[in-house]
């Protein structure tokens, strides 16, 4: 299939898959989205670094250009980068990156774009339909943060003008890796944050929320008090239960609770449309599942750090082998 020269169409968007999909389905639902986002006039990327490039490949290619990952795309950790493989496959000045769970509308993709032309970078706020006790997890994060800041969390799509952030001095920082609108931010670039403008983003299956443990439990180190807030949070409620009685940590339970869902209340200010009432009410879940997950990133860091580090080996002409280590 021909595609249109990019210098004809309005804006490029970049869609990652960084897993496989689990189901045929699953591929031509998301080759049916891209194809009403192609309609819309807009120049169709997948960067493909799942393990099933070929089979993608068959049904992707109709519906915009699919290119395998490659190395000059990934960052020393081995994953995606979304910002590099934007600047250097996109043909548009305008680029929208979304990951495959982003599901946008057509009337957001013209807010966007139309943002674009005001702002160097764009970051709308997402929402999950449907809405899984696990994707209710994920809502509460979204809410207790829209309460508390002005600056969406670790979105999963954004939009940038490449003109604007190819001069930057570099788009690496020391930030989670995932949370690129904060990575642009901090080398300078100008962010807009529409608190007015949702798109729609499919939960991920409940397999894939547990495989992605590990990431998000590491993001958690990039803002240390927050980290710390949740490390001491079990902690605090044993030592209360130990020294006060299970009453008294009850009732600091019980607090923290209501708290958290009073946050989550303020943060659905506005965006109650996208974000049902019950959403409110996985704030205890979430507090819980934080504090977990910084205990298990600290875990995995001392493990990791524990781990006797291999050396180099070299081979002499005469068939021995030699450690060499730096």
């Amino acid at each position: 299939m021909r595609h249109r020269s990019s210098c004809e169409r309005r804006c490029s968007y970049l869609v990652i898959l960084e897993s496989d999909f689990r189901s045929t389905d699953e591929l031509r639902e998301l080759a049916a989205y891209l194809s009403e986002v192609a309609v819309s006039d807009f120049e169709v990327i997948i960067l493909d670094a799942s393990t099933a490039v070929e089979e993608n490949r068959r049904i992707l290619r109709w519906v915009g250009r699919h290119t395998p990952a490659h190395p000059r795309h990934l960052t020393g950790a081995g994953n995606i980068d979304a910002i590099r493989a934007a600047i250097d496959l996109a043909s548009c000045d305008k680029v929208i990156v979304a990951d495959a769970h982003v599901r946008y509308s057509r009337e957001a993709l013209d807010d966007l774009t139309a943002l674009l032309e005001l702002h160097e970078v764009v970051e709308p706020q997402d929402y999950f339909d449907p809405l899984p006790w696990w994707g209710g997890i994920e809502a509460e994060r979204i809410l207790v943060h829209r309460s508390i800041s002005p600056l969406p969390d670790g979105g999963s799509t954004f939009g940038f003008r490449k003109h604007a952030v190819g001069g930057l001095r570099s788009i690496d920082h020391a930030v989670p890796a995932h949370d690129y609108v904060r990575r642009l931010a901090s080398q300078g670039a100008e962010v807009f944050t529409s608190m007015r403008l949702f798109v729609r983003r499919i939960p991920p299956a409940f397999s894939d929320w547990i495989r992605d443990f590990p990431r998000r439990a590491e993001e958690e180190f990039a803002v240390p008090a927050k980290a710390a807030l949740f490390f001491m949070l079990l902690p605090t409620l044993i030592a209360v239960a130990l020294l006060g009685g299970a009453r008294m940590a009850g009732t600091i339970a019980g607090a923290i609770a209501f708290a958290s869902v009073a946050l989550a209340l303020r943060g659905r200010i506005g965006a109650g449309r996208f974000f049902p009432w019950r959403a409110c009410f996985f704030a205890p879940l979430w507090i819980l599942q934080r504090s977990i997950s910084v205990h298990c990133a600290l875990v995995w860091r001392i493990r990791k750090a524990a781990e006797p580090r291999r050396l180099p080996i070299t081979v002499r002409t005469d068939g021995e082998q030699v450690a060499t280590g730096k």
